[in-house]
């Protein structure tokens, strides 16, 4: 349903206190403005600057008679003698605190007055922010970043100010501003306009560099540009194959031959084994903007302000669909959610509630990609089939995924893979990751510069002689992952896993060693 539909239903539902949460004045003051219109009703607003205001015509307000120094008790008098009323109170949350019960317990009387009152009361604010006394009594509206329309409009109002004669914009270019406020994007047409002095595909770039400012100030979202492809990936098959088919959810004859949009995936497995190179190759693959969440960031000290900032990432994530939000170990910001009433008060487990709800109800083609290398730390929820379309087990790569491995890094460096024996030197870094191959590369190219002559199979070989893998120190885990994921996750990679030999006298790490100076 339309915002101002919304809007519209509840006050013919004769709803009387309810919070728009949004940073755009001007969008809740045009809503509000057709719903006075079509319910024809007076519309005010307050706030502490300007004071009692009227709405008048066009886009104007008229200060009301001897109000311009309403105090908050006085406006909500005012209020309660007006009927056919729609009152706007803007920034009203600091009287709103609880050292303030007298007007917790006005807002109380408001919200229980009889139906047959016909006045609305709207509270405007960029967070929600209320006391738990008025949760119950006061309805919540969160307005959606802006639409295409939206933008399109902001678009023609700055052509118009710059006096630019192109009369309708490029698709590409309307969308690559979806996921910003209506000022932000005003303010990201007039920089690109009056740096190129146009606005067409060419300034699509100077559009994304704004986007991407603006994102990074909400602390906990990056906006990534993927320079990997699945080309750069080695192995893992299966994962590739699924991506390709299921890229082809979000064409446009998809929906009507019966598809929904892909949900997401879960890679789970060993660390280093291509887990977040494959979450940045999809971007490429599928062309979409890649979104990076921080979970750790999501986590606030106020109440009620991770939830917020979880709520502000999702929208984000949905203005600019179709979209991937990229979730890197997921497991560490979400691994408290089980014991998170004893812990936290109960915060992380309202996260993930509220990250669950969006996963199961989102309609907007937002395709989610978390990865996670301890499946102990994830909460069950998260675990569970129509959460995500699938979960992926990556695990080490055989050694025909080695020698694929082998020649990327190889390539990257600018080395001809067919002058070097692959197949001897995939045998030998036998339980390596992808993560530790690319490291052997990097060492065998260090001593080879070292001894000023060109790298050899024998400075490979030596790099991996040198290398204790994760296989050898995480043994059991490993096991305890595979053993896990036969029943409960699909394989990345269609080869046979190989078998990890028992290791004993596993040596220690210098910084495990116990020393203690005092004995």
């Amino acid at each position: 349903m339309k915002i101002e539909n919304q809007i519209i239903h509840l006050i013919k539902a004769n709803v009387k206190v309810a919070q728009i949460i949004s940073y755009e004045t001007l969008r809740i003051h045009a809503f509000l403005i057709k719903a006075s219109k079509e319910l024809s009703r007076e519309f005010y607003k307050w706030n502490r600057v300007e004071g009692l205001k009227r709405y008048k015509d066009g886009n104007t307000f008229e200060l009301v008679e001897n109000e311009e120094d309403t105090s908050p008790e006085e406006v909500l008098d005012f209020f309660a003698q007006k009927e056919n009323i729609i009152l706007l109170l803007e920034d009203f949350f600091p009287d709103l605190t609880q050292d303030k019960p007298t007007m917790i317990r006005r807002f109380r009387n408001i919200a229980a007055e009889p139906s047959a009152t016909k006045r609305t009361l709207f509270l405007s604010q960029p967070f929600k922010e209320l006391p738990k006394e008025l949760e119950k009594e006061v309805h919540i509206i969160e307005l959606p970043y802006p639409t295409v329309e939206d933008i399109k409009a902001i678009y023609r109002k700055v052509a118009t100010e710059f006096k630019y004669e192109e009369s309708m914009p490029d698709n590409e270019l309307i969308q690559s501003a979806l996921g910003l406020t209506i000022m932000e994007a005003e303010r990201a047409f007039s920089l690109a306009f009056v740096e190129n002095e146009k606005l067409t595909n060419e300034e699509i770039p100077l559009i994304i560099r704004e986007k991407e400012n603006i994102i990074k100030k909400s602390g906990f979202l990056e906006y990534y540009h993927p320079k990997e492809t699945i080309e750069t990936i080695g192995g893992l098959d299966n994962l590739k194959e699924w991506l390709i088919k299921r890229g082809r959810g979000f064409d446009r004859g998809a929906e009507d031959f019966g598809l929904t949009s892909p949900k997401g995936i879960l890679l789970l497995g060993v660390p280093g084994t291509g887990k977040s190179l494959t979450a940045k190759a999809i971007g490429n693959l599928w062309k979409f903007p890649l979104l990076r969440l921080d979970m750790g960031k999501i986590f606030g000290g106020f109440v009620g302000e991770s939830e917020s900032n979880i709520r502000q990432a999702l929208h984000i994530a949905q203005a600019i669909a179709p979209s991937i939000l990229w979730i890197d170990e997921i497991e560490k910001g979400l691994s408290g959610a089980s014991s998170s009433g004893r812990t936290d008060g109960g915060t992380s487990a309202r996260v993930l509630g509220t990250f669950l709800t969006w996963m199961q109800e989102k309609t907007q083609p937002v395709f989610v990609v978390a990865t996670a290398n301890d499946i102990s730390q994830l909460p069950p929820e998260l675990l569970r089939k129509g959460r995500v379309d699938e979960i992926f087990f990556v695990d080490l790569p055989t050694e025909k995924e080695r020698e694929e491995i082998l020649k990327i890094h190889l390539k990257k460096k600018r080395r001809k893979p067919e002058k070097f024996a692959l197949s001897q030197i995939a045998q030998a870094c036998q339980g390596f990751s992808g993560a530790e191959i690319e490291e052997v590369i990097k060492e065998a190219l260090f001593q080879a510069y070292d001894e000023s002559v060109e790298i050899t199979d024998t400075h490979i070989l030596q790099a991996i002689e040198k290398t204790y893998p994760l296989s050898k120190t995480m043994g059991n885990t490993i096991k305890n992952l595979r053993q896990w994921a036969k029943s409960r996750a699909v394989l990345a990679s269609s080869d046979e896993a190989e078998v990890i030999p028992d290791i004993e006298n596993v040596p220690r790490l210098k910084q495990e060693e116990y020393n203690n100076p005092f004995l």
